[in-house]
């Protein structure tokens, strides 16, 4: 089923993830409590959208601390390994909150950082891949990340 077959409300709607997301966070599990996984439009400033992308949000936590990480997958983006930090088709976002206060880290900041792209399949809905990204003057590091996530109808 091609893009242009599929109809755009059913791809922007929130849509219910099957399948897993897990990472470690300097070497601790992120306790995932919840993951939307979508192929949405793009938001651009001042634009009217028109640019593709998967769009995977994973929610839970370390420890007690609430941590939230995001990838933002151009959706024409072929299968392969790519540097985070250096490839502008893939951004991430890292966001903890300690204590009443967030702790924000973007992939332009990363230090080091692959994702690898193994399956993105429009017509299934199934994204599936490995990342981790590090910043080391800090010591921050995520590691071991893999999804397998499967997008279904509402």
């Amino acid at each position: 089923m091609s893009m242009s077959s599929m109809s755009r409300k059913q791809l922007i709607q929130s849509q219910p993830c099957a399948g897993h997301f897990r990472a470690l966070v300097t070497r601790q599990p992120l306790i995932v409590t919840s993951v939307l996984a979508r192929l949405t439009m793009r938001l651009e400033l001042g634009e009217v959208p028109n640019h593709w992308i998967w769009k995977v949000i994973a929610e839970g936590k370390i420890g007690q601390t609430r941590t939230c990480i995001g990838l933002f997958i151009d959706q024409g983006l072929p299968l392969g390994t790519y540097e985070i930090p250096s490839e502008p088709r893939i951004k991430v976002v890292y966001n903890q909150t300690p204590r009443w206060k967030n702790i924000v880290y973007h992939s332009a900041n990363f230090q080091a950082g692959q994702l690898t792209l193994l399956e993105a399949d429009v017509a299934s809905r199934r994204l599936r891949g490995e990342f981790g990204f590090s910043i080391s003057a800090i010591d921050f590091e995520v590691s071991d990340g893999s999804f397998d996530l499967h997008c279904q109808p509402c």
